[in-house]
């Protein structure tokens, strides 16, 4: 079994005002948090791909998947996805979705706050996951999805997954470790984070 992985980190951070990935946490910027969480599991497989540190991203969030697949090793069995703006994810987590048999597999919390359709409707939050990231896959099928190109704004791939084979995803539910910086208030919530649990990212 050959292993791959993608970290994410060529977004622009918008909304965080800077791109978020450079950002210094204890003295390390967040890409490099998830990279040598990653590394630490792949271990001598040194199949992983930093889009926006080792090659340019594209304009989207799909550009950016689909140039990281396409520099990956061909013999790859199975790739995780990982933003590097989640940068609190454990090794326990990577393994989990690396080792895990399914074509799709993803993280995913319990909804805790009631949810709304805009149009009024109210609905069961019993009935909902919120989605998380990083996923793991089944490395070919994503890689034949992605060369279709009928996807070109997915916001992650158990959607591409789901649109091109049918494939639910498997969920693994997880914990709130998995925050993702997107505003620069998030900072604080993660640093309180790692100080409650004296967790080191």
């Amino acid at each position: 079994m050959k292993y791959g992985a993608i970290i994410l980190a060529a977004g622009k951070g918008t909304r965080f005002h800077a791109q978020k990935q450079f950002f210094k946490l204890q003295g390390k910027p967040l890409w490099n948090h998830v990279f040598d969480k990653t590394v630490s599991v792949i271990e001598l497989n040194q199949n992983i791909i930093k889009v926006g540190i080792d090659i340019p991203g594209g304009v989207t969030r799909t550009d950016s998947v689909r140039i990281g697949l396409k520099n990956l090793d061909e013999d790859t069995n199975r790739v995780i996805v990982i933003e590097a703006a989640r940068p609190l994810v454990t090794q326990d987590q990577i393994r989990q979705l690396l080792f895990d048999s399914e074509d799709s597999t993803t993280f995913v919390m319990p909804l805790v706050n009631t949810v709304i359709g805009r149009d009024g409707s109210y609905y069961d939050r019993s009935s909902f996951y919120e989605l998380l990231t990083p996923q793991a896959f089944n490395y070919p099928k994503l890689v034949a999805a992605y060369n279709s190109e009928k996807y070109s704004d997915m916001t992650d791939e158990t959607r591409v997954m789901y649109e091109e084979y049918g494939i639910k995803p498997h969920f693994i539910e997880t914990g709130d470790n998995l925050i993702k910086v997107t505003y620069p208030r998030d900072i604080a919530v993660i640093t309180e984070l790692i100080k409650e649990r004296g967790d080191q990212v």
